[in-house]
């Protein structure tokens, strides 16, 4: 949910849903032996059979890990599970049976829809998209108030407002109490929001929009005085915007940052552009910092989160 020109990235199609009555094929590992173990003196040379004797079953494949890519690489690394390097991870992939990929695709999708919209916001996305506006995924919206719930939070702050998806989404989850703080360079977008809003139910009181720059208008904030922080505006800024958000939040408060996957590019060592660069740099940012307890949920296009820790 960000204006026009802020983020530079466009979302796919969504996939259609599957067919009413399908079944999704779950891959099925050969069974390991339970018997007593043969001995090496005994054991039955590679290449032949013994009288009798079953061949050993193949080896199941193992997942392998896409570390981050470092902005110098030559090439994206990838390791076994259990022997990943220390570096940030941005993305997870499993190397899936032949036939496989797909079955997982379609669970991905059905979980971006688990949670049906409503028609508030249906209608928000409907004039996202009449405008410019690349709206934030439904299963980050999701995400968003079972986050706002789940932390009470009473005092959010939103950077990017866009038609207003991501707002009607943190006020559900809020306490009746909560004030949400949204900034936007566009005034525009954010009479969109508003109007998300009064169909939502939500009173004029419980949002304050601020037309401006985020880098501007964050320093003016109080330090330790919010919950939560939802970052969703201009993707090269996302670095400075992480160290405001951890300025922000109280012991416990939660930052989630969206579209940190950017379509998996973030991965693609041949990509320097800014906001790859930026994404790699964020991604790297959350891992490290030790005051942070990180979270990736894989929902739209990543949603990475980090709960502040008390110290």
């Amino acid at each position: 949910m960000s204006a026009p020109g802020l983020a530079g990235r466009r979302r796919g199609a969504a996939r259609p849903p599957a067919a009413r009555g399908a079944h999704t094929r779950i891959p099925v590992y050969p069974r390991v032996p339970t018997g007593p173990l043969r001995s090496p003196a005994t054991a039955t040379p590679p290449g032949r059979r013994g009288s009798g004797a079953a061949a050993p079953p193949p080896e199941p494949a193992r997942p392998r890990v896409v570390d981050d890519v470092p902005d110098d690489a030559a090439d994206t690394d990838v390791a076994p599970a259990g022997e990943r390097p220390d570096d940030a991870a941005v993305t997870v992939a499993l190397a899936d049976p032949a036939g496989e990929a797909g079955a997982t695709e379609q669970l991905r999708a059905r979980a971006e829809r688990f949670g049906d919209e409503d028609e508030v916001l249906t209608a928000a996305r409907e004039r996202a998209a009449e405008h410019g506006i690349v709206p934030i995924g439904a299963g980050a919206c999701a995400a968003l108030t079972f986050l706002a719930s789940a932390t009470r939070a009473r005092h959010v702050v939103e950077i990017g407002t866009g038609a207003g998806l991501g707002t009607v989404s943190l006020l559900r989850g809020m306490p009746r109490e909560g004030l949400l703080t949204s900034i936007d360079t566009e005034a525009a977008h954010q009479g969109l929001a508003r109007r998300a809003c009064v169909d939502a139910g939500f009173p004029a009181g419980r949002v304050r929009m601020i037309t401006g720059r985020a880098l501007e208008v964050l320093p003016r904030l109080s330090d330790a005085g919010y919950d939560l922080v939802l970052v969703d505006a201009l993707t090269v800024e996302y670095p400075r915007y992480l160290e405001e958000a951890v300025r922000l939040l109280r012991p416990g408060g939660v930052v989630a940052l969206d579209n940190v996957l950017w379509t998996g590019r973030v991965t693609d060592a041949a990509r320097r552009e800014a906001i790859s660069t930026a994404l790699r740099e964020t991604v790297r940012a959350v891992r490290t910092d030790e005051r942070l307890a990180p979270l990736l949920l894989p929902v739209s296009d990543g949603l990475l989160c980090a709960s502040v820790l008390a110290r």
